[in-house]
């Protein structure tokens, strides 16, 4: 049987320059920056360059579901280093603190109120105290730094649109300084009819 047409073949590029003399050179990203403000704003809001995907399922193929993930595969993929480090993730520390602080109060107060007798019922408490606080804290110190990256995405569009702007005002005066400039050539041009005067 003949070989099927629709099948697209590999084809080389053509390589041309330094590339094909010494072999390949790695490529980087123009976005690549690792020092200054610009890489890390490409580090936080990510590369142009890269597919994102926005929903769950956008790598799924059609009409199958998405695998569900057990938990057992989540603390597989959990490390040592992870566990000992959690304090370290941005607004774990204050949560944390928020929440001691608060179970301490709440089981303080409902232990001295309560006596001898209701120890069991302060420990209950002080520890939905600190579950609750420290959740809600964290909750909410994660919407501040989702509105703040949005301010920071929205200020490097708005310093975008100044720096482009700049950009066609500084054009448009040199093609008026050229336009100016060629027009006095045109006026003293020993060519203009006009500066000779027969008299």
């Amino acid at each position: 049987m003949a070989d099927d047409t629709r099948e697209s073949t590999a084809s080389t590029p053509d390589l041309k320059g330094p590339e094909s003399q010494g072999g390949l050179q790695e490529q980087k990203s123009k976005h690549e920056a690792p020092k200054s403000q610009v890489g890390k704003l490409w580090d936080a809001f990510g590369s142009p360059e890269e597919q994102v995907n926005m929903l769950p399922s956008a790598g799924v193929k059609s009409g199958s579901k998405p695998k569900d993930i057990t938990v057992t595969e989540a603390m597989k993929s959990m490390s040592l280093e992870n566990v000992t480090s959690f304090h370290k993730a941005p607004c774990a520390r204050d949560s944390l603190l928020l929440g001691i602080g608060a179970g301490f109060g709440v089981g303080g107060v409902r232990g001295v109120v309560g006596g001898m007798r209701s120890l069991w019922s302060a420990s209950n408490w002080a520890v939905g105290a600190f579950a609750i606080t420290a959740l809600a804290a964290h909750e909410f110190c994660q919407r501040r730094r989702i509105e703040e990256l949005d301010g920071m995405k929205q200020a490097v569009e708005l310093m975008k649109e100044l720096k482009l702007k700049k950009q066609r005002e500084k054009e448009e005066k040199v093609a008026e300084l050229a336009r100016l400039a060629e027009e006095k050539r045109k006026r003293e041009s020993w060519t203009n009819l006009s500066n000779y005067k027969f008299w």
